[in-house]
């Protein structure tokens, strides 16, 4: 289940990355896959992490999210290491493959997430709003998992990282699967995410996305940061930072995910 609990004190979640490093094991030996990444993610913005296949997106938001150990430097959120903040105050968490039981319903995984995540004063409001949030009709949320198409299992999953409204959401690949309409009900409820005053965090490879929605761009390559981009919501052209980062090697960006 989702990772996703709401802060009911207010709290203004800053994330701070400063040099961080990160590996995993292979064979008799470590490899590095991020190398000295440095940025900063506010509370009431999205900020986008771009990168081609094998970019070190996944890996960084697995540090982020307190699920792997930095191998070096620093990662903090609200000033406290990932791992604590989320079991603290819980983190709105978009795997980019979510692994969810395929004998229960979508129904089934929202009331889950509410009954982990809020009291049960506000858990029948808060199952509600996460039914409302994914945009599904309810004969697709009465179908088992096994059932549902990929990008069904992806909305599901996202309406129950909503739940509780979080201060910290962190998507990795949130756009992968779906189809016109769910990408524009995903951009609506990560813009009001926003409104609401989360920091938000997108992991994808699709820079058209991000342009649409972030505040801020984390150009990611081979592990390391490529360039941080203060954007204007909408005004700037993918085709533009694709070149101007990725020269003639921006066809990579539409090629996979890392």
């Amino acid at each position: 289940m989702p990772v996703s609990a709401g802060d009911s004190d207010g709290i203004s979640v800053r994330v701070s990355v400063r040099e961080l490093t990160a590996s995993y094991p292979r064979f008799f030996r470590r490899e590095l896959v991020l190398h000295d990444v440095s940025f900063t993610a506010r509370a009431g913005e999205i900020t986008a992490v771009v990168g081609p296949n094998g970019a070190g997106k996944t890996t960084l938001f697995r540090v982020l999210t307190g699920f792997l150990p930095p191998a070096g430097g620093h990662c903090t959120v609200e000033g406290m290491a990932p791992r604590d903040y989320r079991r603290r105050r819980g983190i709105g968490w978009l795997p980019e493959n979510p692994e969810l039981p395929k004998a229960w319903t979508g129904r089934d995984l929202l009331g889950r997430a509410a009954d982990l995540t809020v009291e049960g004063k506000v858990r029948r409001k808060a199952f509600l709003q996460a039914v409302e949030r994914t945009g599904l009709e309810e004969r697709t949320l009465a179908k088992t998992v096994r059932k549902c198409s990929h990008g069904t299992r992806r909305r599901i999953w996202f309406g129950c990282a909503l739940v509780g409204d979080p201060r910290l959401l962190v998507l990795d690949e949130p756009f992968q699967g779906l189809d016109p309409p769910s990408r524009r009900s995903l951009r609506r409820e990560m813009r009001a995410s926003r409104e609401r005053g989360a920091t938000v965090l997108v992991a994808t490879h699709e820079l058209e996305e991000a342009t649409r929605l972030a505040d801020r761009i984390v150009m990611l390559r081979d592990g390391r940061i490529a360039a941080v981009r203060e954007l204007e919501e909408g005004k700037v052209r993918a085709g533009e930072l694709e070149e101007e980062f990725f020269g003639g090697d921006a066809a990579a960006l539409r090629g996979g995910d890392s």
